[in-house]
């Protein structure tokens, strides 16, 4: 809340701000304590109308009239003025109009808005999802977009246009079994920079196609039990991939950025017996084996090891310098067949997971071989369990391999 001051005069020195300043003041506040200053004094009765950011949260209207007339006096009260940042906590339960959560965001984008975060507050995954209106695909100013448990509909290509889209956040978002339109979407972002994508549980897409010539950074997660949409991933500038919790049939990489830094955690749903899920899986370990930087958890070293095993061979990870592991102690002595692909790595940390659930962790021959070529090499634990004495004997092994 604001609050003026005056000196021993009794002058208001803060109602003597210029307006444009008292405006960036409060648009650093919600909308609900802006709208709060009215009350100060004249100068500050209007001055919530003039600022350049709504932040709002439907449970603060006791219905949904309330809330359509105050936006309507906003959008209403100065044309001119251009939206920097709008953020929309919306319950879907609390008296929702269609119609009139579409009016809303279409007079959003009407006022050049660069900022739009829509989080719509739903109690169990099925519930009502509000639906993006079409003007959002065409929004010429806006820069960042964040959407969580919506769901969009299917624009006509030629009237999508973002050229001024850097990032993109989508949870839970639904596409209603679509896959053209994520596509469609990611495409027309000619400067996209930074895209995040957690796959809503209920959706019914076959693919996640991510094709950009100017992502960067790209972040995939899935809150699913069940297999996950297949992923194609065509970004030749991507310096960050993160693709994590996934069970597809298949991730076919095109392309990413040389050197790239990759986080991943897939499990794939195929048989290993199949020719076209050995070439699937080989096509991907040879896309990210470009990787300067990479975090495998247990589920990637399965995928791995399963590989190793069935074709006795895996690709060279030559760019790959520094590698971080994650892993359960039943899996880490299957380290060894990647760490022997990994010709140029001179950083491995391994991070054992959970407590200690074994008496004795031997480190085999094989595993000793592999370690020694490595520059440094670092154990971890969670800080909250004590090790064993064997950890600790494998932990003195790690610092003297890394001395």
């Amino acid at each position: 809340m604001v609050r003026t001051k005056t000196n021993g005069s009794g002058i208001d020195r803060l109602s003597d701000l210029p307006e444009h300043l008292s405006c960036r003041i409060l648009s650093h506040l919600s909308t609900k304590d802006s709208v709060r200053t009215s009350v100060l004094s004249k100068h500050w009765r209007n001055l919530w109308l003039h600022v350049p950011a709504l932040d709002l949260d439907t449970i603060d209207f006791p219905n949904n009239l309330v809330f359509k007339e105050f936006i309507d006096r906003f959008v209403e009260f100065d044309k001119e003025l251009d939206l920097k940042r709008f953020e929309l906590f919306y319950d879907v339960n609390h008296a929702h109009s269609f119609d009139e959560f579409l009016w809303m965001i279409d007079d959003v984008v009407k006022r050049r808005v660069c900022r739009v975060t829509v989080i719509n507050n739903v109690y169990v995954v099925d519930e009502t999802l509000v639906t993006m209106p079409l003007s959002l695909y065409s929004c010429a100013t806006l820069v960042n977009l964040t959407l969580s448990f919506v769901a969009m509909n299917k624009p006509q290509s030629e009237l999508v246009s973002l050229p001024c889209v850097k990032t993109i956040y989508l949870d839970a978002v639904k596409f209603d079994g679509d896959d053209s339109i994520l596509e469609t979407l990611v495409s027309s972002c000619s400067v996209l920079d930074d895209l995040t994508v957690i796959a809503h549980p209920e959706d019914y897409a076959q693919v996640v196609c991510v094709r950009s010539r100017s992502l960067k950074s790209f972040t995939l997660e899935s809150q699913s039990q069940y297999q996950d949409p297949n992923v194609v991933i065509d970004c030749p500038r991507l310096e960050y991939m993160s693709v994590r919790g996934y069970q597809p049939a298949s991730i076919v990489v095109h392309s990413i950025g040389p050197y790239a830094k990759v986080n991943i955690d897939v499990m794939f749903e195929v048989d290993y017996e199949d020719p076209p899920a050995i070439t699937m899986i080989r096509s991907f370990l040879i896309a990210i084996s470009k990787a300067r930087e990479m975090t495998i958890s247990t589920r990637t070293l399965e995928l791995i090891d399963g590989y190793h095993l069935m074709v006795k061979e895996l690709p060279k990870f030559s760019n790959l310098s520094r590698l971080n592991a994650f892993l359960d102690k039943s899996f880490w002595e299957r380290l060894p067949g990647f760490l022997g692909c990994c010709i140029n790595l001179n950083s491995f940390v391994l991070e054992l997971d959970g407590p200690s659930e074994i008496e004795e962790i031997k480190v085999s021959p094989l595993l000793q071989d592999a370690l020694s070529a490595r520059g440094f090499v670092q154990l971890k634990t969670p800080v909250s369990v004590t090790r064993t004495s064997s950890e600790r004997k494998l932990a003195a092994y790690f610092v003297k391999k890394s001395g």
